[in-house]
């Protein structure tokens, strides 16, 4: 079995959103009041404090739920681990490969057909040793999209996107995984599918980090939480302390 474990120590985020030709357009309590009272001026920029001094480490098999209001930091967090966004500070360490459940749809165009779309993945994400063709045969068996494959995306209702989205996001086996708020996908019938193709995949993942605001789905996924408020950690233990931390916050 391969190793696999992530380790955060003292990261920070900061994320430049605005030059210093826009910052007369802010007022200093506005700069306060947004986005939780993240924001602050460095370097004649206006950016966005995301994280600050996150630490913790995973294991092969623990699953980690992050809890918090919306702007807390979840999703940083999860791009930070994914090395989406390198941190300003600190250390990340990730051994084992990757998966994301979102961002999935980066780089693809609407214009691309949904066979286009499994190859561009396929490209981006697939093992040299995977047949594109067998992975392809079994996206289209899943999804039931059929001919729709053969056309552009932007024909695509959001019911027969989504369903297509969540395959290509579940379509290879990684070491660790990383869920950002739901994993339903289409419609009733097809989110039940799904939940079983989740399942499956948990099996063969070492790691599992969900962000979530279901307390029913982190309970049923995570053992262990972490409760951030503006983008720091207020509190780690197992996912019910967190949770009962969390719901004593509001």
């Amino acid at each position: 079995m391969r190793e696999c474990s992530a380790i955060l120590r003292n990261v920070d985020l900061s994320i430049p959103i605005m030059g210093p030709g826009q910052l007369r357009l802010l007022r200093g309590s506005l700069i306060k009041s947004a986005v939780g009272g993240n924001l602050d001026r460095q370097n004649g920029k206006v950016h966005v404090q995301a994280l600050r001094g996150v630490s913790f480490e995973l294991r092969r098999g623990e699953h980690l739920g992050l809890v918090g209001h919306n702007g807390a930091g979840k999703t940083s967090l999860l791009k930070v681990i994914a090395g989406i966004y390198p941190p300003s500070n600190g250390e990340v360490i990730v051994e084992g490969s990757i998966g994301c459940l979102f961002d999935i749809e980066a780089g693809i165009s609407p214009e691309m057909t949904g066979y286009e779309s499994i190859k561009f993945q396929h490209m981006i994400y697939g093992d040299a040793d995977e047949p594109l063709r067998a992975l392809t045969e079994e996206i289209a068996s899943f999804t039931e999209l059929g001919n729709y494959l053969e056309l552009p995306l932007r024909t695509y209702s959001a019911g027969m996107r989504a369903r297509l989205m969540a395959a290509l996001a579940t379509a290879w086996r990684r070491d660790i995984l990383l869920i950002d708020e739901g994993i339903g996908a289409g419609d009733q019938a097809f989110q039940e599918k799904f939940q079983k193709r989740i399942d499956s995949l948990l099996e063969s993942a070492g790691l599992l980090v969900v962000a979530s605001h279901s307390a029913d789905l982190l309970r049923q996924y995570c053992a262990r939480g972490i409760v951030l408020e503006r983008g720091q950690v207020r509190m780690s233990g197992t996912i019910d302390e967190a949770l009962d931390f969390y719901e004593k916050l509001n």
